[in-house]
């Protein structure tokens, strides 16, 4: 059984991760490697539970475990025609249908290995009681989908970070690389050139290179065409989630931009700092220059004289020859105690902003905190924030705060995002991260009256 990067990969990162989240595209294979890992996980752990579920009989019996059977080769355990193998009553694997969750009620063990295939349409039941199963270190958890439904639960339980995130794209499986250099199919059962063309021609429309953004795609790769995708072409051929059902600031088109790398601009250097308000708040700080994104940290527990000495102290070290660190833009959270800190400037340029205060652009926010969330997505959205220098660790924090808070439109037109305190609700932490990011590309309303900015 040869299986391509992908699928090795969501393979190691069960292993190394425990819970995997894998959004992909039609016919790359996902069926394929969750089928491999049924009959891996139940011939590895003795005694050992294995259990999957999707959303109808067909998906359990004719795909999934059709899958399983034809990759058992001989090997002992099935039943003749259920989707279940077993050689002991605390040595199975099994296939249920997503309609009862009391299947998974109560199912413990020291290796279990759980399976969500089409998590999409899997209720939040099910999800609830498979958190109850993740007890032990022995315990994986993988959910496939292909991800066509923001009011999905499987969504949502992406948005809360528990997962490790993968997304496979049907362009960048090998059959499709093959088949544009006139080579054979190596996967002739999987996604094919031609059915990606007919879906460009059908669920995308053709943008000049001028004006893309990041939700669009060149293809073929190098070709200088650029379209823009339709929400189906989004979910079933580039396995994410559509942009236009989505009600969070960030869509994960403008996430997959920010990651690409550019070179380092010789511009000033310019640090947001994000300052705790509560005990479980963090202290975040996050230095730039233009689009390039440098450096991240985070603490809890600062009093504000540290957090003012480690601004001059960052400054210090990320200056370039020639670079004066005192008049650097050093730009502060001056709600609640950020406030303590600007007062700590001593001759250095700490620029208070505040999130509650009058945004620059008046007409189209209601308050500087969603006009800050904004643009920097729209950054993001244009090719104009590179964070790909920063840590795994550290990106993976950001996306999930980025991706995270959700808007709407106020009675007069203006885009509102939504208060900190519900972002921290959803997702457990309060997006100070992500707010110190916003800081670093803050355009504070007295410097916007000196300088004229393009926007």
């Amino acid at each position: 059984m040869v299986w391509w990067q992908k699928q090795q990969e969501i393979a190691l990162a069960l292993l190394e991760h425990k819970r995997v989240f894998v959004k992909a595209a039609h016919a790359v294979g996902k069926t394929h490697v969750a089928a491999g890992l049924v009959n891996w996980h139940f011939d590895m752990y003795q005694p050992g539970l294995t259990l999957s579920t999707a959303p109808t009989g067909q998906q359990v019996v004719d795909v999934l475990w059709k899958e399983v059977r034809a990759q058992r080769r001989g090997r002992p355990g099935l039943q003749p025609k259920a989707p279940r193998m077993e050689t002991s009553a605390e040595h199975f694997a099994v296939g249920y249908t997503a309609r009862d969750d009391n299947a998974f009620q109560g199912r413990h063990g020291e290796h279990v290995l759980i399976i969500f295939d089409e998590a999409t349409g899997i209720l939040g039941d099910f999800w609830d009681a498979a958190e109850g199963m993740m007890t032990g270190e022995g315990c994986y958890w993988l959910c496939i989908l292909n991800p066509t439904d923001t009011a999905s639960r499987a969504y949502k339980e992406e948005q809360k970070g528990k997962f490790h995130v993968i997304t496979v794209s049907a362009l960048d499986h090998p059959n499709i690389e093959a088949e544009l250099a006139g080579l054979p199919a190596p996967f002739p059962a999987a996604v094919r050139l031609l059915w990606v063309q007919e879906r460009i021609e059908e669920w995308c429309d053709p943008v000049l290179a001028t004006d893309r953004r990041s939700i669009d795609i060149e293809f073929p790769p190098g070709s200088g065409l650029w379209y823009r995708p339709g929400p189906l072409f989004e979910a079933r051929v580039l396995g994410r989630w559509p942009a236009q059902g989505a009600t969070s600031v960030w869509t994960e088109a403008m996430w997959q931009a920010a990651i690409k790398q550019q070179p380092i601009p010789q511009e000033p250097l310019e640090i947001g700092c994000d300052v705790a308000r509560f005990g479980d708040d963090f202290t975040s700080i996050v230095a730039r220059r233009d689009a390039c994104v440098l450096h991240h940290e985070t603490h809890n527990g600062w009093a504000t004289g540290q957090t003012a000495g480690r601004l001059k102290q960052l400054a210090k070290e990320l200056a370039q020859p020639g670079e004066v660190p005192q008049k650097m833009q050093i730009k502060i959270d001056d709600d609640g105690v950020g406030g303590g800190v600007v007062d700590q400037k001593e001759g250095w340029n700490f620029l208070p902003v505040s999130g509650a205060g009058k945004p620059n652009q008046e007409e189209d926010y209601p308050n500087k905190r969603s006009e800050l969330w904004f643009t920097t997505a729209e950054r993001a959205d244009t090719g104009r924030l590179d964070l790909s220098r920063l840590s795994a660790g550290t990106l993976s924090l950001l996306r999930r705060q980025v991706m995270a808070p959700s808007w709407k439109v106020d009675s007069q037109g203006r885009r509102v995002v939504e208060p900190k305190e519900e972002t921290k609700k959803r997702i457990g932490r309060s997006p100070d991260d992500a707010d110190a990011l916003n800081l670093a590309y803050a355009v504070p309303r007295e410097i916007r009256k000196m300088v004229v900015y393009p926007w």
